[in-house]
């Protein structure tokens, strides 16, 4: 089965979002020829607005000269422009000249194949040329609305715009002129399109990473909660809106699991405690019993569930109760221990060894917490390796502690899978899979590790310490070494 790939949201935007300007952009000019075509207008300016009503208004009198009726748009013409010129000429060469044009080329007769023209002279005058069918036949205007200013020389520039032609019902056949727009919409909308989507390229990488630099920040702290930061919620104020209701239910998920979590805490811990009386009693009345292989079998299994409760309080107090950090040299500290667990190993047949450091061995520890450590330590050299041979104790200047034994050893594949709680190698011990996992918890507290060599002669198992503040209070919520005073 092919894995699905992930997605780029920053892409899948880019993706989104240049289609999408393209296609507005295609829209806004489709809408917009469309509106022109519908509305079909005459954009004129104020000599073109001239020509168009005295065209309107154009007459011939009874002697067939040429007129123009005194109506009320050539009245507020005249009135909106007083500077208002016009020359009329018919295809006989008849004219109508209204107010003086400020240049005699002006009055002169232009071809009639000149049409729609701009014709400008040299003292800034406009005016506009243009052929017109009239209700008496096809004349020429020129009209300007201004006179321009004096000069002595005189310019002519004659500019002219070519129009689509209309049809025979006056109207402007579009069809026959869409490859024409289409290919000045192409050379608008494609530079437009590209503008657009390099901005889209440039713009959206950084406008989604700075909007998500907030959900950067709440992943990478997710990826600090573990087993031991489990209280710790995420900050649903730095995320966007739409994720806010994922960060609720993972903090909801993580409360379920702390919850849980410190319900089984309190079950193992009630349970420890009340089993150490009744295995007391236990351990009392088998001592009372005769001697026999029966009652000998009785008061070990008696022992190992005296000690099996004994770690589960030690498992739920490490890193919870409240424990005063002070100085203390290990090699005294773990001689001590030494020497109450020799005659156990010696009992059971090893040699038992204790080699302290040459140097000065000083930290600041929980001295219970390492005590307890190293207890297990021996303890399980004593039960795993064979009953025979030597148990070492060494003790190493630089914080460490290695209790090596002439046992198999723990097969490498299994390395890892030891400090999990009730995790046993050999199903046939009196151990129950906890000893391990208490003294790697009690590593973490003191910032150190624990790890296992192979050597010469067997097996070792070394655990690494480091100072701690003193006057401390260990937070069950913290690891590592990192405290609160």
């Amino acid at each position: 089965m092919k894995a699905e790939r992930s997605r780029s949201l920053r892409w899948g935007l880019i993706k989104r979002l240049i289609p999408l300007q393209a296609f507005l952009l295609v829209l806004f000019v489709v809408l917009l020829v469309g509106w022109i075509w519908i509305i079909n207008p005459e954009l004129e300016d104020g000599n073109e607005q001239a020509v168009r009503i005295v065209a309107e208004h154009v007459a011939r009198d009874t002697d067939g000269r040429l007129q123009v009726i005194e109506a009320l748009e050539i009245t507020e013409l005249k009135r909106r422009s007083p500077e208002l010129w016009f020359i009329i000429r018919d295809a006989d060469g008849s004219i109508f000249q209204y107010g003086e044009a400020p240049a005699a080329p002006l009055r002169e007769s232009f071809p009639r194949t000149i049409d729609r023209a701009r014709v400008e002279v040299g003292n800034g005058t406009h005016a506009t040329l243009e052929n017109r069918d009239t209700p008496i036949g096809k004349l020429q205007f020129v009209a300007a609305t201004e006179r321009g200013f004096p000069n002595e020389g005189l310019n002519v520039w004659i500019n002219i715009r070519v129009d689509v032609a209309k049809d025979a019902d006056g109207q402007t056949p579009w069809f026959s002129v869409l490859p024409a727009v289409g290919f000045i919409i192409l050379i608008a909308v494609v530079p437009m399109l590209a503008l657009t989507g390099v901005a889209t390229l440039l713009v959206t990488p950084r406008a989604v990473g700075r909007s998500l630099s907030g959900l950067v920040e709440t992943a990478t702290k997710a990826q600090t909660i573990d087993f031991d930061t489990r209280s710790a919620r995420l900050d649903r104020s730095k995320v966007p809106n739409e994720i806010i209701p994922l960060v609720d239910a993972f903090n909801q998920a993580l409360s379920k699991l702390d919850e849980g979590y410190n319900r089984h805490n309190r079950f193992l811990a009630d349970a420890a405690h009340e089993l150490r009386t009744p295995i007391a009693i236990a351990r009392t009345r088998a001592d009372l019993l005769p001697e026999a292989e029966v009652s000998q079998q009785l008061r070990g299994d008696i022992d190992r569930l005296s000690r099996v409760a004994h770690q589960l309080l030690e498992m739920q107090a490490i890193g919870v109760v409240e424990l005063r950090a002070e100085r203390k040299d290990l090699n005294v500290l773990v001689e001590n221990i030494a020497v109450d667990l020799a005659p156990i190993a010696m009992d059971v047949g090893y040699d038992f060894e204790f080699e302290p450091s040459p140097e000065e061995a000083v930290f600041v520890i929980q001295t219970s917490t390492i005590e307890m450590a190293v207890v297990n330590l021996i303890r399980n050299a004593i039960d795993h390796a064979g009953g025979k041979g030597a148990i070492v104790v060494k003790v190493g200047a630089a914080g460490t502690i290695d209790v090596c034994d002439q046992g198999l050893g723990i097969p490498p594949s299994e390395r890892d899978r030891v400090f999990e709680p009730f995790r046993r190698i050999n199903t046939s011990s009196s151990g129950a899979g906890l000893g391990l996992n208490l003294v790697k918890r009690a590593a973490e507290i003191h910032g150190g590790r624990v790890s296992f060599f192979d050597t010469n002669h067997g097996f070792c198992v070394r655990l690494e310490i480091r100072s701690i503040a003193p006057s401390v209070v260990v937070d069950a919520d913290r690891r590592g070494g990192k405290s609160r005073r």
